[in-house]
């Protein structure tokens, strides 16, 4: 048996080949097990891997598994985009090329709409509570300067991934930070989960820079862009009241990954994320039986 595949870079800058996430998604992947659809993302070794399960192409909804190459994930933003595009894609050999696709995985059904050379989703509803450390102990975690950690500016944030969204004072300080392992595991975390940690400022009245760091055991990996964070970051500013703006998010530089991430929230509080997203390639494996 074979398996078709797509490579895709979402999130990535119009000119640059190398710029935004990658991302592998395998077309049809409902005859695999658990165990089988690990060890393709773990073969693949990106951040994340999506796996199509089952589709109506009628309709342009599709159920939807992602994976890292450890562990699966109940949502995440880049493969959302990239996976959107792929379905599309395969419905429109049948007929017209949809303007909204939904994807249904374990966060929920996830609508996902047409923009300019890439895909919008929108976000679930999220919960948000501070985080109960004072600036002094993040910014010890984080390797920067007490005065760089904007007070009360830390949050765990949920729209589908809980996440710990930081403010810091300024595009130096996220530049900055170096991170410590053993602190994130021990100051920046809950039991039993991995600590994912979101650290943004603002650069200008509607930009934002931005890293993420996630740890798994005791290796620190960083995300070249990360939709389900910007989610969170969005959600973030409507439960504090900033409403009816549109955010442009720079992430990825410090990877060699650049880039872009555009955050939108309306009147009502919904949080917008969008991007754009490029195919590079394609291809089989032979998935044996």
């Amino acid at each position: 048996m074979t398996l078709r595949f797509r490579l895709l870079n979402v999130f990535s800058v119009d000119g640059d080949p190398f710029s935004g996430n990658p991302l592998c998604v395998f077309e049809e992947a409902g005859s695999l097990d658990d165990a089988q659809l690990q060890a393709w993302a773990r073969q693949f070794n990106l951040s994340e891997t999506t796996f199509i399960t089952a589709a109506d192409l009628t309709a342009a909804e599709a159920d939807v598994r992602i994976f890292t190459a450890s562990y699966e994930m109940p949502f995440a933003g880049h493969p959302t985009l990239g996976t959107a595009h792929v379905v599309a894609d395969l419905a429109a050999a049948g007929g017209a090329r949809p303007a909204a696709v939904t994807l249904s995985m374990p966060a929920g059904r996830i609508p996902v709409e047409r923009i300019e050379g890439g895909w919008r989703l929108r976000a679930s509803a999220a919960v948000s509570r501070p985080l109960e450390r004072s600036p002094a102990e993040v910014a010890a975690v984080l390797g920067i300067d007490d005065a760089s950690v904007v007070v009360g500016g830390a949050h765990w944030v949920d729209a589908g991934v809980e996440q710990l969204i930081i403010e810091l004072t300024d595009a130096g300080a996220v530049a900055a930070c170096t991170p410590d392992v053993r602190g994130l595991h021990g100051q920046l975390s809950v039991p039993g989960r991995e600590p994912q940690v979101y650290v943004w400022a603002w650069t200008g009245e509607s930009t934002v820079t931005s890293r993420l760091f996630a740890a798994s055991g005791s290796a620190l990996e960083e995300d070249p862009a990360t939709g389900s964070a910007a989610a969170n970051l969005g959600s973030h500013l409507a439960l504090s009241g900033r409403r009816g703006q549109q955010v442009t998010i720079s992430q990825g530089a410090q990877v060699g990954r650049p880039s872009r991430l555009d955050l939108a929230i309306d009147e009502e509080g919904t949080v917008f994320v969008g991007g754009r997203v490029t195919e590079v390639g394609s291809g089989t494996v032979a998935a044996g039986t």
